[in-house]
Formats: structure tokens, sequence, C-alpha cells
């Protein structure tokens, strides 16, 4: 027998022991090389490629529980942080992971004591609510990922009702529309709710020079004070806002303020909607400008800040009323339309009168 069919002879000799390997002695081998690969790190069972430290151990499942996920603190006086700690427990046969910690708005929370926690062991995770934003009833939320299977998000929650130390009524003052070259005011009264004897007002202060603030004691003689918002004549036409800030013994408030200023020069309507627009068309909108003054304005020029919108004026009545046409040009593309018309004018209080507009061109997609 040559060296070939020898080795012939060797190869169908090891193909047939395999074939009457015993059965068992198959699954036993098969079994050896299943542990072997879970050895190596993977498994099918939930959370065993975990995305926050590797595979959960093959021994057995981590499991979270906590005695109160909800934790309600009652009521908290504005601006005193309302502080907590959430326990977590391992109830499971594996080590359960604690991955990242989420907060709501207004809510700060420590990393836990413990990221891997053993079965049998706890992890606390410390919490602080700022309140000093919040006025009556307050909810936030926690958010904790971890491995357990059942739980991969667990939600905490803090809630309960937050007084203010001090209030500002009325808060914020709306001066509405008010005629040009007029003085208005408004009172807002400012109470501590502490009951506390020792209120006082440190400072008062605002960033328009065309809003004045003054402080009076209480007519009724509670602790706070009562605070006059004076609108001066000197505050120019169009639109208004401010914020008055009362520092206080107590804890700081703060007063919205806004309103219109009305000129000789109104237009009508205050902004233009072209609506939806079919697809290439064009779409035309007027507007009317009216002169109130004694002395005549004339409109000197108009502008648009967006292209695909042109402006022309006519006289109605010159220096008195003009009629001013918007007109959104064809083949404009589709999506949303914004813009602003600017109307100049040779009056040296409302020089530059602006008109804005909007629409949606073409199909309507959310």
């Amino acid at each position: 027998m040559n060296n070939r069919t020898h080795i012939l002879h060797c190869v169908i000799a090891a193909m047939l022991a395999t074939l009457l390997l015993a059965p068992s002695a198959r699954a036993q081998s098969a079994g050896q090389a299943e542990n072997q690969l879970g050895a190596g790190g993977l498994s099918n069972e939930p959370g065993g490629l975990s995305g926050l430290t590797g595979p959960v151990a093959a021994s057995g499942k981590p499991s979270v529980e906590v005695a109160a996920p909800a934790f309600d603190f009652g009521s908290a006086i504005n601006g005193v942080p309302v502080k907590h700690v959430f326990r977590l427990k391992n109830v499971g046969t594996g080590s359960l992971v604690i991955g990242a910690v989420q907060t709501s708005c207004g809510c700060t929370a420590a990393r836990p004591s413990k990221s891997t926690v053993a079965p049998g062991e706890e992890s606390d995770i410390a919490v602080t609510f700022d309140t000093r934003a919040d006025k009556g009833p307050a909810t936030r939320t926690i958010t904790v990922f971890t491995n357990d299977p059942k739980h991969p998000q667990l939600n905490l929650t803090l809630k309960g009702d937050i007084k203010v130390q001090v209030e500002a009524v009325p808060s914020p003052v709306a001066f509405g529309n008010v005629k040009h070259g007029t003085e208005q005011a408004r009172e807002v009264t400012v109470t501590d709710l502490t009951g506390g004897k020792d209120f006082k007002i440190d400072s008062i202060s605002n960033s328009s020079k065309d809003i004045k603030v003054t402080v009076h004691p209480r007519v009724d003689g509670k602790p706070g004070a009562e605070l006059e918002v004076v609108l001066l004549k000197t505050m120019p036409p169009g639109p208004f806002n401010d914020i008055v800030k009362v520092s206080n013994s107590r804890a700081p408030v703060e007063v919205a303020v806004f309103g219109t200023i009305v000129g000789d020069l109104t237009v009508n309507p205050p902004q233009v909607s072209f609506g939806i627009v079919p697809h290439h068309a064009s779409v035309l909108r007027t507007i009317r400008l009216t002169n109130s003054a004694d002395r005549t304005v004339n409109v000197v020029g108009v502008s648009s800040t967006n292209q695909s919108v042109t402006a022309a004026v006519e006289p109605v009545t010159p220096g008195r009323v003009y009629k001013i046409t918007l007109q959104l040009r064809p083949n404009t593309p589709d999506g949303k339309l914004l813009g602003t018309l600017a109307i100049k004018t040779d009056d040296p209080q409302q020089e530059t009168l602006q008109v804005p507009f909007y629409g949606i061109v073409g199909s309507f997609k959310g």
C-alpha cells in the first residue's frame, strides 16, 4: 500500500468514528462548546449585553426595588430647597448597575452612592429641588437608568406645594393700549406671607427710563408695601415691557410690566395673514394707515424683509389715510412664509411702523 492510499484510509476511519459517536457524548461535547461561548461574554438573556457596564452575571439577574418611589414633601417655602434621599435596593440575584440619572427642570440629583450594587445591598440617590421659580403645586421627576431587565428606566417623583414668602398683586402689570403722550399709573401690593414683623423693602429697580416706580407703606398696616408703577408720557409708540425687581428682607420678587403705546399713526390690521396659499398662486392683502394727528404725515417708503412679498402705497386722503397693498409673488417656493413690512414716514415720533406677515405656501405638512 502506497502512502497516498494509507492517508485516505485514515481520513475515512476518522469520519466513521465521528458518525458512530454516542448521542450522549455528542450532546456533552456541544454543551461544553456552549459553556465556552457563554464564558466569552455573549448571552441571549435580557440585558445580557448591557450598555452600562457589560453582561449580566450568568448566576442571576438584578432586580431594583424602591420602598417609596414617590415622595410628597407637603408644603415648602419658595426659595428654600427641598432635599430628599431615595434608597434603591437590589433584591435580585445578579449585580445591579445604576447608570445615568436624569432630572426634570428645577431639580438636581447627586450621583448614586453605589453604581454597582450587589444582591441584598442598597444605593442612595440624593435629590435637591430648587424652588425659587415655583409657586403652588409642583412635581419633579428623576429618571434612573439600570440594567434591571424589568426596570431599565426607574421613575422617582418629588411633589408638593410651594408657598411664596412674598407676593405681589397684581403680577404681571398690564397697561394695555395707551395713547401716546398720556401718563398712567398702576398700584401693586407687596405682602409678606410669612407673618414676620421685620419685613422691609431694601431696593426697587427696573430698566426702562420711561417707567417710574415708587414705594409707599401699606395703608392697612400689614407687613409689606405699596408700589406705584407710573408709565411716563415719554414712552415712545409701540409695544413695551419691563421687569420691576423688588429686593427685600425675605425673598426677591419680580413684577413684569407690559403694554402698547398707540401713536397718532395706526395700521389696521396690525399684522397680515396670507393663509394657506395654493402652489404657484399669487395673493393680495391690503392694510390701511391712518393719521389722527393735527399735522399731515406722508408715507415716504415701504419695504419687505421677504423678497416673495412686495408692497405698494396709494394715498386715499393725502397726509391722512393711506392704502398699502401687499402681494405674494406667484411661484413662491412652498413652505412657511414669514416676514415684516416696514412703513417709513416723515413723522418724527413714528418714523417706522412694522407690520408682520405670515402664511403657508403649498400643502400644509405641519
